[in-house]
């Protein structure tokens, strides 16, 4: 089973990355939209088989943003329709909203190369993932909470929709352009930047090969990839 497939953007350097490779490689037609810029157009959820929403350097719980509302009203939106929403990072704290969930100040950020706690490795592997936030989701009623750190919720699923914390989208590439953005905003130190940095190709690797088993996790369990190994 395939279609198209919705993927929301926040920025110049949330793209889908490994996310998007597989779901071309399994058929879907990829369409990307801006989810932040308030002139442009935006999905109808119904014309996708679902929707993947990206990170963001903002924060869900930011008020001033105008975009931001609007977003997680388009996330409903697909909850009621019953369209399989797969959310990271900012978009997995936007989806537990959506669902009845919120989202608070993490007691420390998490930033670099983790090792998670999972209750369902077949899904979610316990290694090696990225995560990069300073915010944590208080999850939804009738969320099955999959995977965590000792700081917070990692990843959980509400019926067809899964969101996660880490980030399973990146490659080499994409990591280093975060870096350099987060240097440019004073936002990274250099030690964090090395913690990041080290062994990046390996890790990489690794985390891509736990990127593809997870998204068709995701899609199989929401019924649009029933045959995926």
């Amino acid at each position: 089973m395939s279609g198209k497939m919705a993927f929301l953007r926040h920025g110049p350097l949330d793209v889908p990355g490994v996310l998007g490779t597989r779901a071309e490689e399994l058929g879907f037609e990829i369409a990307e939209f801006r989810a932040d810029c308030l002139g442009d157009a935006q999905p109808d959820p119904e014309e996708f088989a679902g929707v993947v929403v990206m990170g963001s350097i903002e924060s869900v719980n930011d008020t001033r943003l105008e975009w931001v509302g609007r977003e997680r009203a388009l996330v409903a939106a697909a909850i009621d329709r019953d369209v399989p929403v797969f959310g990271v990072c900012f978009g997995g704290q936007l989806l537990a909203q959506a669902l009845g969930g919120r989202v608070v100040t993490s007691p420390e950020p998490e930033v670099g190369w983790r090792s998670i706690r999972t209750d369902d490795p077949t899904l979610v592997a316990e290694d090696p993932w990225l995560l990069w936030h300073e915010e944590a989701v208080i999850p939804p009623p009738r969320a099955v909470v999959v995977a965590r750190t000792d700081v917070a919720v990692q990843a959980y699923r509400v019926g067809c929709h899964v969101g996660v914390q880490f980030h399973p989208e990146v490659t080499p590439d994409l990591i280093a352009s975060w870096i350099d953005d987060a240097r440019c905003r004073g936002e990274l130190t250099a030690e964090a930047h090395l913690a990041l940095w080290d062994n990046v190709d390996s890790l990489g690797t690794a985390s891509a090969r736990n990127a593809v088993r997870l998204f068709d996790g995701f899609l199989r369990q929401a019924d649009l990839l029933p045959g995926a190994v």
